[in-house]
């Protein structure tokens, strides 16, 4: 990351003493004394340290400022951003960002420092979107009585069932639901998640990410367990505080799966016929994997970043296997 790279160059000169007539030694003649304020004139202002009035081993406050400022600013401009910075102590944003240069090259080699980075950024993320929901209400109220919460129930719970209408049409019986009045809870719930029942897309964000944990926490189809687990941990509006209980299935087997689905949806072909051909594994099994990993990742940067880098290796084996499937895969990786 640009924000905490450090480059550190030692480049010192020497001259030769070149060669002198011989002649009677005297002392050298003594060079004046610089002044105070000639040494100070030749420090660099960017390179002395400033902490801000804080400890210095304070990671996330210090992140936690540099955020708000920067939110301010994106928010509001310029002069929004100056005037928080003026909130915390400070004289204006380049005094904020001088405050974080000194941090960044006492500890900007260390994960701890680029970890307290991510922190800030999605505590900064939640305290936006929880903003936004508690302004937009409205769009997390029961449509006919079916809250959010029983919806995305019945959505993992359809998830699960597949074609068998039956098994489909007593879950509806369990919610005092017919086809009819689902169809239009459906409809309603489908149109806020979509942006259209709030004007603050934050709002919407908002929604989709509790739908998402309230999917997880119903604990359906396989891998069921640990979707249930996490789902209060995964994705930006949730704690962060990592995952809990046994990994699913291998990073590496995660990133395999992310890397095909990308080259068939690129493919153009059929993505969840595809994940049941190659993976044994449906499209609920893999929303369920993905609740754990991304729980996961809130809580070490690095793990996202050595799973791009296998995605991307995969994605290329995939996209080269073309319509063949999975001609050169690595086979023996298993869930």
């Amino acid at each position: 990351m640009g924000l905490f790279d450090k480059l550190k160059n030692a480049v010192q000169g020497a001259t030769q003493p070149q060669p002198q007539p011989q002649q009677q030694w005297a002392p050298p003649p003594e060079e004046p004394e610089e002044s105070q304020d000639e040494e100070e004139a030749d420090v660099d202002p960017d390179e002395v340290d400033d902490w801000g009035g804080m400890n210095p081993h304070d990671f996330q406050e210090m992140w936690r400022r540099v955020k708000a400022c920067e939110h301010a600013g994106i928010q509001n401009g310029d002069d929004a951003c100056d005037a928080k910075a003026r909130e915390f102590g400070y004289r204006d944003w380049q005094h904020m960002s001088r405050i974080r240069d000194t941090f960044s090259r006492h500890f900007g080699h260390t994960h701890e420092f680029s970890q307290a980075a991510l922190n800030a950024t999605m505590q900064g993320t939640r305290e936006t979107l929880g903003a936004a929901a508690a302004n937009h209400g409205e769009i997390f109220q029961p449509v006919e009585g079916i809250d959010l919460q029983t919806y995305a129930n019945v959505q993992a719970r359809a998830a699960s069932v597949g074609n068998d209408m039956g098994k489909w049409h007593a879950i509806l019986g369990e919610y005092g639901m017919d086809q009819a009045k689902w169809d239009r809870v459906n409809a309603e719930w489908g149109r806020r998640m979509s942006g259209q029942g709030a004007s603050d897309m934050n709002a919407t964000y908002a929604l989709l990410a509790e739908y998402g944990k309230a999917f997880g926490q119903a604990g359906q189809g396989n891998y069921g367990a640990a979707a249930a687990a996490n789902a209060g941990n995964a994705g930006i509006y949730q704690a962060g505080q990592g995952a809990v209980g046994a990994e699913p299935c291998t990073l590496e087997r995660y990133s395999e799966i992310m890397g095909a689905q990308s080259a068939w949806a690129q493919q153009g072909r059929d993505v969840n016929a595809m994940l049941q051909q190659q993976f044994g594994m449906t499209a609920l099994d893999w929303s369920n994997i993905s609740q754990y990993w991304s729980a996961k990742m809130t809580q070490d940067y690095r793990i996202a970043m050595q799973m791009s880098d296998m995605q991307q290796h995969y994605e290329k084996q995939y996209m080269g296997a073309g319509a063949g499937g999975s001609a050169g895969l690595d086979d023996d990786l298993v869930v």
